[in-house]
C-alpha cells in the first residue's frame, strides 16, 4: 500500500512563490511567509486572518551557506552543512538534521492556549499560532509562555525530525461552513427511515450513516491493540459491502432527492483492509457516495508521519468529495495536542468523544474543537462524549451549550434518530441552533472572527 501523495497540491495548499533575495530566500504559502537569511536567521510570518510575525530562529553559523536542493509546487528544501529544511504548502517547516543540533525558537505572540504532551506542543491564540512536533519523541523546553516573548528549545539527534506547523495553513471554506451535517444510523437501525432523512434535510446538506451500513467483519478480523470487540463489528471488515443493498440504495437516493450529499462510514484505524486506498476508491465508485466518514485514522502513536501521509493520500483520492474526520485523541492519546496540518485536509473534523480532559468548556471548544484559525476545517462537537458529565450521554445540547458552541466557531451535528425520542428537545434544538446559525454572516466571520 503506497502512502505517498507525492508533491500533489491539495486544497490549494501550495508553494506560491520562492524568491532568491539579496540577503537570502523568501517562501510564500497560503498560510505563511518564511524568510531564510544568508546569516541563518529564520523568520516566519502568519498570512491568514492577520499578517504578523510569529516565530524567529537563529540557525547555527556553521550550517551556512544555504542552497535550494529541491523545488516543486508543494515543497521546497534548503540544504546547509548539516541540516535540511523543508517548507511545504500546508505551512509545515520540517527540520531534518544530519548531525546533533540545538534549535531555539523565539515566539512573538501571547499564547492563550499552551499545551504539551511528550515534547509536542500547541501554542495558539484567537488568531492562529503554531505547533512543534518531533520524531522520535524528544523533550522540548518552553519559557515565557505567559508573555509575547517566549522561547521553545529543541535538542535533536542526527536523523530526528522536528515539524513546525504554522496555523492556519488554509482559508476557511465558507461553502462547507454553511452546510450543516446530519449523522445517523446505529447497529440496530443502520438505515434511517425516509421520515428521518426528510427531517434532517430541512436543516442539513450533508447526510452521514454510521458503521451499520456494512456487513459484519469476517470471523478472523482482529481488533486494534487494547480493544476487545464482539461480533457484529462491521467497522473492522476488510471489504465493506452494504448489509442490505436495497435499503442502502433507498437511503442514498432519498438523501440526494432531498438535496443532501451522502457519506458513509469507513475507518482507516479499525479496518482490516490490506490496501485501504483501494477500498476507498472502490466504495466511492461502486456505491456512488459523495465522501467518507473516517472514524479514527491512525490510532495512538508517537511517529505520526504515516497518519499524515494517509490523510494526504485520502484527500487526493477524494478530490472535491467530502472528508469527515473523527479525531478526538489521535495521534497522541489526548484531546489537548493534535496535528493542525493533518486536520486541514478534512472538510469536517469531529472532536470530543473522549471528554474534555479537565479543560473548561470555553477553552475546550475554542482550541480543541472549533479549528477556527487553527486548521480551518469545520469543527464539529461530539457532544455526547464531552457535554460536561463523565461517560456518554446521548442528549440534546442545552441552550447554554448551543450558545457556547456558536460563540467559539463550533458546529453541532443533527442526529434525529437518537434525539427524536425527545421530540420537544429536538424541536428546541432546531429552533435555537439553526435559528442562531442562520443569523451568522460567514463573510464577516472570515474578516473579523465575529459570530454576531
Amino acid at each position: 500500500m503506497d502512502f505517498d501523495a507525492g508533491d500533489e497540491v491539495l486544497m490549494g495548499m501550495s508553494i506560491q512563490s520562492l524568491q532568491s533575495t539579496c540577503g537570502g530566500f523568501e517562501v510564500l504559502t497560503p498560510g505563511m511567509r518564511l524568510t531564510l537569511e544568508d546569516s541563518g536567521r529564520l523568520k516566519v510570518e502568519q498570512r491568514i486572518g492577520v499578517e504578523r510575525k510569529l516565530l524567529s530562529c537563529r540557525l547555527p553559523d556553521h550550517l551556512s551557506p544555504w542552497r535550494v536542493s529541491r523545488k516543486t509546487r508543494f515543497r521546497c528544501t534548503f540544504e546547509g552543512k548539516g541540516l535540511e529544511l523543508t517548507v511545504q504548502g500546508d505551512s509545515l517547516i520540517i527540520f531534518s538534521p544530519k548531525q546533533h543540533l540545538k534549535l531555539a525558537f523565539d515566539g512573538h505572540f501571547l499564547p492563550h492556549y499552551a499545551q504539551e504532551i511528550n515534547g509536542n506542543r500547541l501554542l495558539l491564540d484567537p488568531l492562529g499560532g503554531c505547533g512543534f512536533f518531533s520524531i522520535p519523541t524528544r523533550r522540548t523546553e518552553a519559557t515565557g509562555l505567559r508573555s509575547e516573548s517566549w522561547m521553545v528549545q529543541a535538542h535533536l539527534a542526527r536523523w530526528d525530525e522536528l515539524w513546525v506547523s504554522i496555523c492556519p495553513p488554509r482559508e476557511i471554506d465558507l461553502k462547507r461552513l454553511s452546510e450543516s451535517l446530519a449523522h445517523e444510523g446505529t447497529l440496530e437501525e443502520p438505515y434511517p427511515s425516509d421520515e428521518i432523512i426528510r427531517s434532517d434535510a430541512k436543516y442539513c446538506r450533508v447526510f452521514t450513516i454510521h458503521e451499520g451500513w456494512a456487513s459484519d467483519a469476517p470471523e478472523w478480523a482482529e481488533d486494534p491493540p487494547g480493544s476487545d470487540y464482539k461480533h457484529p463489528k462491521p467497522w473492522e471488515t476488510d471489504h465493506p459491502v452494504p448489509a442490505d443493498p436495497t435499503e442502502f440504495a433507498r437511503v442514498r437516493e432519498e438523501a440526494r432527492r432531498n438535496g443532501m450529499k451522502f457519506l458513509v462510514y469507513f475507518s482507516p484505524y479499525y479496518s482490516n483492509a490490506p490496501d485501504l486506498f483501494s477500498e476507498m476508491r472502490r466504495i466511492l465508485k461502486e456505491y456512488r457516495v459523495d465522501g467518507l466518514y473516517f472514524d479514527g485514522w491512525c490510532g495512538h502513536r508517537e511517529d505520526f508521519r504515516l497518519g499524515y501521509y494517509l490523510i494526504r493520500r485520502a484527500r487526493s483520492i477524494l478530490g472535491d468529495r467530502l472528508l469527515y474526520l473523527h479525531s478526538s485523541t489521535e495521534p497522541f492519546g489526548t484531546c489537548r495536542v493534535y496535528l493542525p496540518f493533518a486536520h486541514a485536509y478534512a472538510d469536517y473534523v469531529l472532536r470530543g468523544e473522549a471528554g474534555r480532559e479537565g479543560l473548561e468548556r470555553e477553552e475546550f471548544l475554542r482550541y480543541t474543537v472549533s479549528g477556527y484559525q487553527i486548521h480551518n476545517a469545520v469543527g464539529l462537537w461530539c457532544y455526547y462524549g464531552s457535554m460536561g458529565l463523565p461517560g456518554y450521554h446521548n442528549v440534546v445540547p442545552t441552550s447554554q451549550d448551543i450558545d457556547a458552541a456558536l460563540r467559539n466557531h463550533v458546529r453541532i451535528w443533527r442526529t434525529a434518530q437518537a434525539w427524536s425520542k425527545m421530540p420537544e428537545e429536538l424541536e428546541r434544538f432546531d429552533r435555537e441552533y439553526y435559528g442562531k446559525l442562520a443569523r451568522i454572516d460567514p463573510n464577516r466571520l472570515r474578516k473579523t472572527g465575529s459570530t454576531v
